[in-house]
């Protein structure tokens, strides 16, 4: 009987000149990154959507790579930004991701962006 490649597999082998992004998250000062379904590691939008969204915790950094064009980048202040662009005016983002994009976009894309800031909530 012939060998047949799993279904996950033959999905890699036809698809191997694609950008990969990978999450490298920090937690208890411990490094790790996040695990993430093979379609949404091939998307720069489900990267800045997962980090809105609260899906990761603890982003320190975004990386591309392509394996078949051998190229891989730090390009977290590129998702910083593109994050920033994509808050809604008005609507409150979480403390996590306002201080990613300070940290990574810089002060300037992280003004005006309004925080959900529970701390001081009435009882």
């Amino acid at each position: 009987m012939p060998h047949r490649p799993s279904p996950a597999r033959q999905h890699a082998q036809h698809h191997a000149d694609v950008t990969h992004y990978a999450i490298l998250c920090w937690h208890k000062g411990t490094g790790y990154f996040a695990e993430r379904a093979l379609e949404a590691s091939c998307s720069r939008d489900a990267v800045i959507r997962d980090i809105a969204d609260g899906q990761v915790e603890g982003v320190a950094r975004v990386f591309a790579f392509n394996p078949a064009e051998h190229i891989a980048d730090d390009v977290t202040e590129e998702i910083a930004i593109a994050l920033a662009h994509r808050c809604p005016p008005g609507e409150p983002i979480t403390p996590a991701v306002r201080d990613f994009i300070e940290a990574h976009a810089g002060l300037a894309y992280a003004r005006g962006l309004a925080v959900d800031d529970r701390t001081f909530a009435a009882a």
